[in-house]
């Protein structure tokens, strides 16, 4: 038997999910076919980021969005008005100390630092990312002394299980928490789905509905605490089978594919 369900709203991460992996910042952007159906979508229903990258990066490549949660729910934005959801002034002082380092640190390693910037101009959050590293041992020993002084500095860091990168955020992040605002502000009661590609979006997929895993190169299936899933190069033709089927989502639609392995957060 088949899951139905009508979508009222769209919740969507950013990297790996609507957006290719493993290309460099400048040139991240959502495919022009994705793009073009999310609008359509977003005419229907609101559309919602969630995502780990600011602000700044996010708002200009979805436009077609009703809503932002921006470094992982540190900031949020609905229309033109941004608030930060926890306050964390107290933490700015350590996330500069520990970027000085990082930069220190990283120079000439192949250890890439992206910084993740509040709506004041702010460096809030960053990510320390070795995936194009030439010598990927020497680039991981640096980001792990990178990591150790972001721990003493009572930063709060979000690994993934084998990747060649981690964030360092001010505070503890949750996507779980930035989706159950978005929904209040919004007063979206039901019928939500919510795709994403890795652990951290654990927390949202039990926020909704339905739960969508998307499977990337660095996604690993038994780590996602999702309903269903579909491969990332899938994710435009499900998309645009959810906007011909009247938004209804059907997990007899033939890119999706039940989790075998649902795990809990742990």
């Amino acid at each position: 038997m088949h899951d139905r369900t009508r979508i009222k709203s769209l919740f969507l991460d950013y990297d790996g999910t609507i957006s290719p992996l493993n290309v460099p910042r400048e040139e991240s952007r959502v495919p022009d076919k994705t793009r073009a159906t999310l609008e359509q979508i977003s005419g229907l229903i609101p559309v919602v980021i969630v995502s780990t990258k600011d602000l700044s990066f996010l708002v200009p490549r979805t436009p077609f969005a009703r809503a932002w949660c921006g470094i992982a729910g540190i900031e949020m934005k609905i229309g033109s008005k941004v608030e930060q959801v926890s306050p964390f002034d107290d933490a700015i002082e350590r996330v500069a100390s520990a970027l000085d380092y990082a930069k220190s640190t990283a120079k000439d390693t192949g250890v890439f630092l992206e910084e993740k910037h509040d709506s004041r101009g702010r460096t809030v959050a960053f990510c320390v990312d070795w995936r194009r590293a030439q010598n990927l041992e020497t680039a991981r020993f640096q980001a792990n002394l990178i990591k150790n002084r972001c721990i003493e500095l009572r930063l709060n860091i979000i690994n993934y299980f084998e990747a060649p990168f981690f964030d360092v955020y001010p505070i503890p992040v949750d996507k779980g928490k930035a989706v159950k605002d978005v929904q209040q502000k919004l007063r979206l009661k039901d019928s939500t789905l919510y795709m994403g590609d890795s652990e951290i979006d654990n927390s949202a997929f039990r926020m909704c509905d339905v739960s969508l895993g998307v499977i990337n190169e660095e996604s690993r299936l038994q780590s996602l605490n999702c309903d269903f899933f579909l491969a990332y190069g899938e994710v435009e033709s499900f998309l645009t089978m959810l906007l011909e089927n009247d938004l209804f989502f059907d997990s007899g639609f033939p890119m999706i594919k039940t989790n075998p392995s649902r795990m809990s957060e742990g």
